[in-house]
């Protein structure tokens, strides 16, 4: 069995177990998930109509990967093959049809993406990735980072400023290491329509551990960093459960500007 056989699978597994005790509410959620991803895989084994295909890896199949966590079940989201969720898929969508996106550009991963490596590092670009818990090339707190100023043509940065405590220095990092001109792409934790953004005091079990969900105050903190900025929902909601791409650009004399298609 891959449980005896892998440590890794065996640690996991373990971590699984220590939610359902702390947080028996999950047990819904994650049973769920778990079903309905065997079913997925015995389907594919059967008949594989590679219905989807992951931008990232290459793997295609009949659907993504449900996941679940304490509140909710979030379906055809992870690629069973390098891990990557819809927000990533669509961020590598987003910087392909950008000309922006060239080789020889130096890029940082806020949070360290573990399948972009890969795919950035194939199309030539100096790809580093920065984390303080997770795996990643840099072990470095995105508060106090110790790369030289304006080090960096492209910054990514997926779901990290609603785990951090001090989310302004965060910004002003992030644009001290940004070049001029250069861009920040960023996906957060933002409630479209909720007008200030919403400090939990300590991370919330039910939010994903997050510390804070952010409202339309965002644009001013964006901007208030030194960032001009566009929006827009990728899924095509637009509503408040949507998933919102900021793309930051930093430019002294640049005109703020926020478009929700």
């Amino acid at each position: 069995m891959k449980i005896i056989r892998d440590a890794t699978y065996r640690r996991r597994a373990v971590n699984m177990l220590g939610i359902y005790f702390r947080y028996p509410q999950a047990v819904p959620y994650k049973t769920y998930g778990l079903i309905s991803n065997k079913i997925n895989r015995l389907r594919e084994r059967i008949h594989n109509q590679r219905k989807v295909h992951c931008n990232i890896c290459g793997w295609s199949g009949n659907g993504f990967d449900a996941i679940a966590t304490i509140g909710y079940v979030r379906r055809g989201a992870r690629c069973p093959n390098c891990g990557s969720m819809e927000r990533h898929r669509a961020m590598i969508e987003t910087l392909r049809s950008d000309p922006f996106l060239k080789p020889g550009m130096r890029l940082l991963d806020v949070g360290g993406i573990k399948p972009f490596r890969n795919l950035f590092e194939a199309l030539g670009v100096h790809y580093v990735s920065m984390s303080l818990g997770d795996p990643a090339m840099v072990c470095m707190d995105v508060e106090r980072m110790g790369f030289a100023d304006e080090c960096f043509d492209l910054i990514l940065d997926s779901h990290v400023l609603e785990y951090v405590s001090d989310y302004r220095g965060a910004l002003a990092e992030l644009w001290r290491v940004l070049r001029r001109g250069g861009r920040m792409l960023l996906t957060e934790a933002y409630v479209h329509g909720q007008a200030q953004t919403i400090e939990f005091g300590k991370p919330n079990p039910a939010a994903t551990f997050m510390v804070r969900h952010f409202g339309e105050d965002i644009f001013e903190f964006l901007r208030a960093a030194g960032f001009a900025v566009t929006c827009w929902d990728h899924t095509g909601r637009n509503d408040s459960r949507g998933d919102y791409f900021f793309l930051c650009e930093k430019a002294a004399t640049a005109r703020s500007e926020v478009q929700v298609a």
